[in-house]
């Protein structure tokens, strides 16, 4: 007997196996086929089988718990076992009549609709009376009025089923408590029974043992005596199996002499911790019979789907729900220049389905606070509510991210279980409009390994013709591939570094065109000026205002829709690679040629003018956005700090500043 957990992937895994490693079994004439010249295929073995399924515990967990009951109810129906039995603990029980027969009566209700039969084990919340006047063997008589025997067996397919019962209790007192040792043995009626059936089912292929405690885990039950009930299974030759429950964890207790024992977890029943690796997990258990031998296999509850479920309708509906338009912010907070509380932001939700959902809203780090964490929408509605959000000294810095929700979906099924829709995460949106990113010390921006700031294509447009590139940096190694201001990637422009030598790249009519800073080099740990620039006709590359080298160039420059990477260059992906350890200032775009053969002095964060059509001064960064300030009036926009980058006071400063 093999006890293997069971998933949808565990499942594919041996299928492909089986399909491109194994041989198939021989059994007489091969797979038939009209092609010609193929690899011979044996037909699958002939031998008959049946399967039956065990429930785990349902007690001690939440009220929902029978609804995780209720669903392995109906994943079993989807197997559509010979038959489904339990191993005790069916209801919650510890109470007086009236309660245990409403609960036996909910318990009854979700098991008969399974399309099989099942059968009842006795456990310790089924039987232990709580209140006042328990009458004798206390819940025992209401078990047998609406459940059945306390002990009794059954044939099968030429398979013996015994059920025991493990809470008889104290033989002298009458007492029951399963903690107690003398609380733990079987009594000698129901052993000599079991003597009488062992003798009865001896000729049969095998024979399954069903209790609630699992006695032969000798730690727990420390007078349970199990190993006389073990030499009389032992004695009869032919029991395969022995399952039980009560523990809430898988527990394999190992082959002793031919005889696997079993103790299931739960199936919606209290869990100490949610660690299905560790046997903590909600599950049936599915066995398959055949004379050849028993498998068994744990199955999590939610593991087994329905197909018939995913009609062109559900396909419709899911990936309707897959849209980002159903839960989005419809105002944007005002940046504050000191730290604020409660900031109101409008959100609105809304449900563009013909089934109920709802949406449940998180937030991870606590700044952002909602009226309810559950909204339920019903189908073709929509709801607003304001939201109140904690702007602090952190997310003003650019230390964290901007405060952002967690957002998660469920619609209920017709037919099913409520479906969960992928998570989704939405950030605060600021109103960078009325930013002030400008400070008046200045300020610049430090970059470590694998740090960047990403301007989206969309917001850096470009057109055809005359252009300035151009920025400030300082790093302590320039060695190797060191790109600087890029949207290269077969196409675009760019500003490297490699090696030292300051180079401008410009993908015109179909080939780069590149020109590299002649007898001059950066040196390292002081900030140098670097520009180039396209003035329609030549290339030239500037370096701390001197040009350093030119040469003709002329065509269309070859487009792309590949983010604006200051601190790197873009891969495929629009991902920021070869990233520059650093500091960075003063980065700008100009729709010009701005600088002739003549010497310049550079300026650092000079006044955005006419023929600015973006600029980064890196003075400050919020939430992980630094400002873009563009020109002819526009408002500014936004790049993504990406990575641990940071904004720090203090303007580049010049070589010749220093010198003075």
């Amino acid at each position: 007997v093999k006890n293997r957990p069971f998933s949808r992937l565990t499942v594919l895994s041996v299928l492909v196996l089986v399909a491109g490693f194994l041989p198939f079994a021989h059994a007489g004439d091969p797979v038939q086929t009209d092609r010609k010249g193929t690899k011979s295929l044996e037909s699958p073995v002939e031998e008959t089988m049946w399967q039956f399924a065990i429930m785990g515990d349902r007690t001690g967990g939440p009220a929902e718990g029978i609804e995780i009951l209720a669903q392995a109810v109906e994943e079993v129906n989807l197997v559509d076992p010979d038959l489904t039995m339990t191993v005790g603990d069916l209801i919650q029980g510890y109470n007086g009549r009236t309660q245990w027969l409403i609960q036996a009566d909910q318990f009854h209700r979700t098991m008969n609709q399974l399309t099989s039969s099942w059968y009842p084990v006795a456990g310790n919340h089924d039987i232990y009376w709580r209140g006042s006047e328990p009458p004798d063997g206390e819940h025992e008589s209401d078990y047998e009025q609406h459940f059945g025997p306390l002990w009794y067996w059954f044939e099968h397919k030429g398979c013996g089923f015994i059920i025991l019962y493990t809470d008889e209790g104290n033989p002298v007192t009458g007492k029951k408590d399963f903690g107690d040792p003398a609380c733990q043995k079987f009594s000698t009626e129901q052993l000599n029974w079991l003597d009488g059936v062992l003798e009865k089912t001896s000729a049969l292929q095998s024979v399954f043992v069903f209790v609630h405690h699992p006695r032969w885990i000798a730690t727990n039950y420390k007078g349970g005596h199990w190993d006389v009930v073990h030499q009389k299974l032992v004695k009869s030759g032919n029991v395969s199996s022995v399952f039980g429950g009560h523990i809430h964890r898988l527990h394999y207790g190992g082959n002793r002499d031919g005889i696997e024992y079993h103790a299931l977890a739960t199936t919606g029943g209290h869990r100490s911790r949610d660690f299905q690796g560790a046997g903590w997990i909600h599950h049936w258990n599915l066995v398959t019979v055949r004379p050849s031998g028993v498998e068994i296999a744990v199955v999590p509850v939610g593991s087994l789907v329905d197909p018939r479920q995913f009609t062109p309708e559900r396909r419709a509906l899911t990936e309707r729900l897959l849209k980002d338009d159903l839960v989005r912010f419809t105002s944007r907070a005002p940046i504050p220049s000191q730290p604020v509380e409660g900031v109101e932001v409008m959100l609105e939700l809304k449900n563009p389905v013909d089934r109920l959902l709802r949406v449940h809203l998180s937030s991870l780090d606590g700044r952002i606070s909602f009226p309810s964490p559950e909204v339920i929408l019903a189908p073709g509605t929509r709801k607003t509510q304001k939201v109140r959000v904690q702007i602090d000294s952190l997310v003003l810095s650019g230390v964290v991210a901007a405060p952002a929700l967690d957002v998660s979906l469920q619609f209920d099924d017709k037919s099913s279980s409520p479906v969960d829709v992928p998570a989704r995460r939405i950030s605060i949106p600021f109103d960078h409009d009325h930013w002030v990113a400008r400070r008046a010390a200045g300020g610049h921006l430090v970059l470590g390994g694998g740090e960047f700031v990403k301007v989206d294509s969309s917001r850096v447009p470009l057109a055809q013709g005359a252009f300035t590139v151009e920025g400030w940096v300082q790093s302590s190694d320039f060695s190797g591939r060191r790109p600087f201001i890029a949207k290269t990637q077969q196409s675009e422009y760019g500003l490297f570094l490699n090696d030292g030598v300051a180079s401008f790249w410009l993908h015109l009519d179909g080939k780069y065109h590149v020109i590299e800073s002649k007898g001059a080099a950066l040196q390292p740990d002081r900030w140098h000026h670097v520009a180039g620039q396209f003035d329609g006709s030549e290339i030239g590359i500037y370096l701390d205002g001197i040009l350093v080298g030119k040469k003709a160039a002329a065509g269309q420059r070859t487009l792309n829709k590949l983010p604006l990477i200051v601190g790197g260059d873009p891969d495929q992906n629009g991902r920021g690679v070869d990233t520059l350890i650093g500091k960075i200032d003063g980065v700008r775009i100009s729709s010009t040629a701005r600088y002739g053969v003549d010497p310049f002095m550079p300026e650092v964060d000079p006044e955005v003018d006419d023929e600015t059509l973006y600029q980064l001064s890196f003075d400050c960064a919020l939430a992980g956005m630094v400002q873009v300030e563009r020109g002819s009036g526009q408002m500014p926009t936004v790049g993504q700090l990406v990575g641990a980058g940071r904004c720090e006071e203090g303007a580049a400063v010049p070589l010749s500043t220093l010198q003075q």
